[in-house]
C-alpha cells in the first residue's frame, strides 16, 4: 500500500509538470535573432545616390553586444510579466529571474537576453541565437553594447571595429563606448507582436546610410605607419571624425521581420 501511494504521488507530480510545461509553451513565440549590415561596395558599381566616400571599401564591421532587451509596449495589459509598480528595472518583480537558466530574464517592463556576442555583421552567416520569447507586444528592442573582455580578440577593450581601405590605404575605426542602441521598425508607430509564432527578427545596420552622411576622405595616417587609425584615442589625429562616426552609427540601425502591428497593439498582418 505504501508503494502504491508513492507511485500515485509520482504520477501526480508528472502530470502537474507536464501541464505546467504545456502552459509555458503556449505563452511563448520562437524567435531567431539575426544581425546583419547592408553595404554596397564601390567595386559593385552601384553607389547609393552619392559620390561621398567613393574611395572607401569596407571589409568588416564588428560589434560586441552584452545584452538584448525586448521592451513591453505600454498598451500590453495582458502580459503577466508586465506588472505595474514603482521599480522600473524589474528587480523587485517576483517573476524576475532566469528560472530556466537559459540566459533569458523577465522583468516588469522587459525581457532581457544576456550575451556577450561578438559579431562581424558584414560577414555574419549564422543567427545570433534562437530563443523562446514570452507572448506580448514590444515597442522596441534595445542592444546594450560594451567592451569585449576576450583578450585574444581584435575587439579586446573595444566595442566597435570597422575595417577597410580609404583610397587603397588600410583603415580601422575603433571605439570603446558603452552604449544602448534602441532599435525599432522603420515605421516608428509599429510594435513587435509575439503570439505563439515562429519568426526571424533581424537587426540591420545600414552602412550605406552611414557612408552617405560621414565623409571619411579627410582621415589621415598621422603617424605614418601605413594604417589610418580612427578612434577616440588614436595617434593619427582622427579623434573628431571618430566622434562623428559614433554619433551616426546608432541612426543607421533598424529592425526587420517578425509579426508587427500598429501602436495600439493590434496586428496589422503585414509581414516582411
Amino acid at each position: 500500500m505504501k508503494n502504491l501511494k508513492i507511485l500515485i504521488a509520482i504520477m501526480g507530480l508528472f502530470v502537474m509538470m507536464t501541464s505546467c510545461s504545456s502552459e509555458s509553451g503556449a505563452g511563448n513565440g520562437n524567435m531567431r535573432i539575426i544581425g546583419k549590415a547592408t553595404y554596397t561596395s564601390p567595386a559593385a558599381g552601384k553607389m547609393n545616390n552619392t559620390t561621398l566616400n567613393s574611395d572607401v571599401v569596407l571589409i568588416s564591421f564588428k560589434i560586441n553586444v552584452n545584452e538584448i532587451s525586448f521592451k513591453y509596449g505600454e498598451s500590453d495589459d495582458d502580459n503577466g510579466d508586465n506588472e505595474s509598480g514603482d521599480n522600473d528595472n524589474g528587480n523587485d518583480n517576483d517573476d524576475n529571474g532566469d528560472d530556466n537558466h537559459d540566459g533569458l530574464f523577465n522583468g516588469d517592463d522587459e525581457v532581457a537576453l544576456n550575451g556577450p556576442w561578438e559579431l562581424d555583421l558584414l560577414n555574419q552567416t549564422t543567427p545570433i541565437t534562437t530563443i523562446a520569447v514570452p507572448n506580448g507586444t514590444y515597442d522596441e528592442v534595445e542592444l546594450e553594447l560594451g567592451k569585449s573582455l576576450v583578450s585574444t580578440s581584435t575587439l579586446y577593450n573595444k566595442t566597435i571595429e570597422i575595417r577597410g581601405t580609404i583610397n587603397g590605404t588600410p583603415f580601422v575605426f575603433r571605439h570603446d563606448l558603452d552604449q544602448e542602441l534602441k532599435i525599432d521598425y522603420e515605421d516608428a508607430g509599429q510594435n513587435l507582436i509575439v503570439n505563439n509564432n515562429s519568426f526571424d527578427l533581424v537587426f540591420n545596420f545600414d552602412l550605406n546610410q552611414l557612408l552617405s552622411t560621414v565623409d571619411l576622405s579627410g582621415a589621415v595616417d598621422g603617424n605614418g605607419n601605413g594604417i589610418i587609425e580612427i578612434g577616440s584615442d588614436d595617434t593619427d589625429g582622427n579623434n573628431a571624425l571618430a566622434l562623428v562616426l559614433n554619433q551616426h552609427l546608432g541612426q543607421c540601425s533598424e529592425m526587420e521581420g517578425g509579426e508587427h502591428g500598429d501602436g495600439d497593439g493590434e496586428n496589422d498582418g503585414d509581414d516582411d
